[in-house]
């Protein structure tokens, strides 16, 4: 990071300097603030649609629509200076129509500036406390190691964007000293996730992953089927997204009261965001044409809901997180009581979620008072239900059937879970406990088996990250146990079992 704004207790600004991208000026979808090509037709044919693009950070980035260009060069002339300011001793910086000027003027050529989309921003005191808390390591600069660095990464043959700057940075940890702490962290969860999260955000023109839509919406039907004739018609075998489209388009309940599974794809959608959600089980409450409300069926937090029953014996039911949010304006969130055990529904022991001919397969919503009674009458033991706090929510534009949980089962997000595996899924989930650091690691192998009963991950060759032994589905795996560890059990277990609360 090369600092290239400060002003005390206001505002720094600086550029990420190794993070070249496979992007060029010149290419079709780098497009300006218009949302045009941001080298006209005009200009195909100068050698300025070369320059490479680095990531300079995600303020006004790549993917904004007001893309700031940031140019670093070292012509030293009167022209260069006028429209440059001196970041370091021949280190200058411009914008992209100062370089313009300078070439158009004869007086440098496209390969002498180096282009930089976006940068990184800091609040008054921010990056100070980042630097304290050695998120940083603050180094004396000069022109020579940053020419030396820039020069390579333009002009090495086998360069590329999914590295993540990783071995410069090394590089530059040798020149300080500190090239013991870069080995240790080679190949960490930290530089892995870099590595992905590079090839996702800086490698363009890529085939990796991507998931398109099968079938036309418009044409899947009148909305007479049953959601049961349709879903009964699959095979345990992922489905099609033509199958899910038609799924909800055509029928008349919606998902609600459906089991959804995160995404079996190796490559997870839910590595580098919302990482509760991979290999998550989801339970869809409700799905209008407003929201679609579901809840998580496999995170249990580390407290329990006390029952207390009618002879004065209290027992604890595990709650589990079932998303992130509540009911506004509601102080006291309601905890949500599912069970599925067979005698219950037979004595109609709450409702099923969501109504269709055959509910016996469905898994059932009650109250409180319910499960008491339930549990004091001997129809059931307080092992047979779950309780959920919290709900998880997607809204829908009007109008548009691909919005709600639909869009993100269209982008290959989730998947539909056939009904028969409804009770195997459920068995194994109760299974688990309340979360604690002796039983983390027995709840997350429970969930991913409980995950994999509708099917394991799909595709036989896995895909790696880039220059590593770990696959992606590997490092998902661990990015979801990190979010249970931090979120759930609020704090972090090291590799010798040692637990550290956040403070």
């Amino acid at each position: 990071m090369l600092v290239t704004y400060h002003k005390e207790n206001e505002f720094t600004k600086g550029i990420i300097l190794n993070r070249p991208s496979n992007l060029f000026l010149g290419d079709e979808d780098f497009l300006d603030e218009d949302g045009e090509p941001y080298l006209k037709a005009e200009g195909n044919n100068r050698t300025e649609n070369l320059w490479r693009i680095w990531f300079g950070g995600d303020v006004r980035s790549l993917y904004s629509d007001d893309t700031e260009i940031i140019c670093l060069h070292s012509v030293d002339n009167e022209l260069a200076r006028n429209v440059s300011e001196v970041l370091l001793n021949n280190v200058l910086m411009t914008n992209y129509e100062g370089a313009i000027q300078i070439i158009n003027a004869g007086q440098a050529e496209a390969r002498d500036f180096w282009m930089f989309a976006g940068y990184a921003g800091w609040t008054g005191g921010q990056l100070l406390d980042e630097l304290n808390r050695e998120s940083w390591y603050m180094v004396s600069a000069d022109s020579e190691t940053v020419w030396k660095e820039l020069v390579s990464q333009r002009d090495e043959v086998n360069s590329d964007p999914r590295d993540a700057g990783l071995k410069t940075w090394s590089s530059l940890m040798g020149i300080i000293g500190k090239e013991n702490e870069a080995k240790v962290l080679s190949e960490s969860f930290a530089d892995l996730t870099l590595k992905e999260w590079a090839a996702n955000s800086i490698l363009f023109n890529s085939t990796a992953g991507s998931v398109e839509a099968q079938g036309d919406i418009s044409s899947l039907g009148d909305g007479s089927a049953e959601l049961s004739d349709i879903i009964n018609s699959f095979s345990s075998a992922p489905d099609t997204l033509d199958k899910i489209v038609k799924l909800a388009v055509n029928a008349n309940n919606g998902l609600a009261g459906s089991l959804l599974r995160g995404s079996a794809d190796h490559r997870s959608p839910f590595l580098l965001s919302d990482q509760k959600f991979h290999k998550s089980v989801l339970l869809i409450l409700q799905d209008d044409d407003q929201l679609t409300i579901g809840v998580m069926l496999n995170h249990p937090r580390t407290k329990t809901r006390p029952i207390t029953l009618p002879t004065g014996r209290t027992v604890q039911i595990p709650i589990r997180y079932g998303g992130s949010f509540g009911i506004p304006g509601v102080t006291d969130q309601p905890t949500i009581f599912l069970h599925a055990k067979s005698k219950l529904k037979e004595r109609s022991v709450g409702e099923p979620v969501g109504r269709s001919d055959d509910d016996s397969s469905k898994i059932w919503i009650c109250t409180e008072e319910q499960a008491i009674t339930a549990i004091a009458e001997g129809h059931a033991s307080h092992r047979d239900f779950m309780c959920i706090e919290g709900l998880s929510i997607w809204n829908k534009d009007a109008g548009m059937i691909e919005g709600g949980i639909l869009g993100e089962m269209v982008e290959g997000k989730f998947e539909l879970v056939n009904p028969s595996f409804t009770e195997e899924i459920w068995v194994t989930l109760l299974a688990q406990a309340s979360l604690s650091i002796d039983t983390i690691d027995r709840n997350c192998r429970l969930a991913v088996d409980a995950w994999g009963v509708a099917g394991k991950e799909e595709d036989s060759f896995p895909p790696y990250v880039y220059d590593s032994s770990i696959t992606v589905s590997e490092l998902s795996d661990d990015a979801s146990r990190y979010w249970i560890e931090a979120f759930l059990l609020g704090g972090v277990i090291s590799a010798a079992g040692k637990y550290s609360a956040f403070e």
